[in-house]
């Protein structure tokens, strides 16, 4: 056995845990990235996290003039190793005019998109009312 063989064997285990950190780092990025887009009310920025594909029900004017308040991750799994990631998210918000602060719990899909490398929402923008 070579005798650098143990230095050799911790860079290549370093080597695989730093794409597994980077990986984290992209999911983080992504989904910080998002959370704030939601919390301006970037909605066209939010919608470019998304999947594209027809979404008919969705329309972005629509949620022209809320104000969210909130966004807080309240579950969040995902299966090593698992191109999905599942979380609940709680949303607070004002509606336009009105000066009640409302909530609702919004069930987020991602999907890692390797083509793209990066995180892809599935599922549609929160559906304030």
């Amino acid at each position: 056995m070579p005798r650098n063989f143990p230095i050799l064997a911790l860079a290549m285990a370093s080597l695989t845990g730093c794409s597994h950190d980077i990986g984290l780092m992209r999911q983080d990025e992504t989904l910080t990235g998002y959370e704030s887009a939601i919390r301006w009310g970037q909605w066209e920025k939010a919608a470019s996290y998304q999947i594209p594909r027809p979404r008919p029900g969705q329309r972005l004017d629509r949620l022209k003039g809320y104000k969210v308040t909130g966004y807080q991750v309240r579950y969040r799994h995902s299966e090593e190793p698992s191109a999905l990631l599942f979380q609940t998210v709680e949303i607070r918000y004002l509606r336009p005019d009105e000066l009640t602060e409302r909530s609702m719990v919004e069930e987020e899909t991602w999907r890692y998109d390797e083509d793209k490398e990066r995180w892809m929402l599935e599922t549609d923008l929160p559906h304030l009312r």
